[in-house]
């Protein structure tokens, strides 16, 4: 089964916090500062990337879930659309929810940092050993065991089909580690996941 997994498309909690984006602010309205909710909509840049993503994918597709956030949930009807799917087909799944950072959500790094006492860590989240639970958050570890669960679900389909899954960066990285570290140690440090970016499996 080949297995397609795209990150969303760009943010405006993406580019303040500065989550891998460079060039200029758009020209729209900024609908984030730092230290609010990320669970907002895609910016102009992300729209357009969801579109590209699109056509980086087979015309032949034959399910697309996606996490339940608003930024994937664009992505994934722009992209169904694209792909001639119905926007009822696709199916919402929790597994594929973002890692929660709780109090942290939202902050950039220095203002994370300035939460720490002395000896206190997050971890790390290119290597998926990040823990937020003192915070309210996740950890790897909760990620893991439900991605995990739901990748067992999707090998149930047939080996012929393509399935295609939006998600969020953690995620996929998350994927990274639990489809391909065993053969490839440390895999998820190396893996760049752009927003917008499309990254084949197959399980």
């Amino acid at each position: 089964m080949k297995l397609y997994l795209i990150r969303h498309g760009e943010t405006d909690a993406n580019r303040i916090l500065g989550h891998g984006v460079s060039g200029p602010m758009h020209d729209e309205p900024v609908t984030f500062k730092s230290g609010d909710d990320t669970n907002i909509a895609l910016n102009i840049y992300g729209r357009a990337q969801a579109g590209e993503a699109a056509q980086e994918l087979p015309s032949s597709i034959d399910a697309i879930y996606s996490a339940p956030l608003i930024r994937v949930k664009e992505t994934a009807e722009i992209i169904a659309k694209a792909k001639n799917i119905e926007v009822s087909k696709i199916e919402f799944r929790n597994e594929l929810i973002e890692y929660h950072q709780g109090s942290m959500e939202g902050l950039s790094s220095e203002e994370k940092k300035s939460m720490l006492k002395e000896g206190q860590s997050w971890g790390s989240g290119l290597l998926c050993e990040y823990d937020y639970t003192p915070w309210g958050g996740d950890n790897w570890k909760t990620i893991f065991t439900r991605l995990n669960a739901f990748f067992g679900e999707l090998k149930k389909h047939s080996a012929e089909e393509t399935i295609v899954c939006v998600t969020s960066g953690g995620v996929i990285r998350m994927a990274y580690k639990i489809l391909l570290s065993e053969k490839s140690p440390g895999i998820t440090k190396h893996v760049t996941i752009k927003n917008g970016s499309v990254h084949e499996f197959i399980i």
